[in-house]
């Protein structure tokens, strides 16, 4: 099947569309690992509320629970922090990760499965990410 959109704003509409119900959590994050763009899925996944996500990092987000144990001062990340690498585009693209986070005050353990693309939306260069929750599969 082939897709023609006499308008670009047709096209828009529908990928936001896919998006947003998409069942896998997606966000958007720029070259300061900042979210600026997410799906309902995300939401259920991180168990926040919009306003707590927002401009904030992936792993403050999720509440990795190895956040700020290991740090690299000057970015406030775990030195050998995967999804640091995964967000900046250095060699992954796709990423298993098994890790406790910290969801509504619990430790949680999660296996979850990234996959992740650079997007360029109003001239900046920012990196769309799928997380797949592979957790009850296993």
């Amino acid at each position: 099947m082939h897709l023609e959109f006499v308008r670009i704003e047709e096209a828009n509409d529908l990928l936001n569309q896919l998006i947003e119900r998409h069942p896998n959590a997606i966000f958007v994050a720029n070259h300061d690992f900042k979210i600026e763009y997410f799906n309902k899925s995300f939401i259920k996944l991180t168990k926040r509320e919009k306003k707590d996500i927002l401009g904030k990092e992936f792993c403050e987000v999720l509440g990795c629970t190895y956040r700020g144990k290991v740090v690299d001062v000057d970015n406030k990340f775990c030195e050998r922090c995967r999804m640091r690498e995964l967000l900046s585009g250095a060699n992954v693209s796709d990423l298993d990760m098994i890790r406790e986070f910290k969801i509504h005050n619990q430790i949680v353990t999660k296996h979850l499965r990234f996959t992740t693309n650079q997007v360029i939306m109003q001239g900046k260069k920012l990196r769309f990410v799928e997380i797949e929750d592979r957790t009850q599969k296993h």
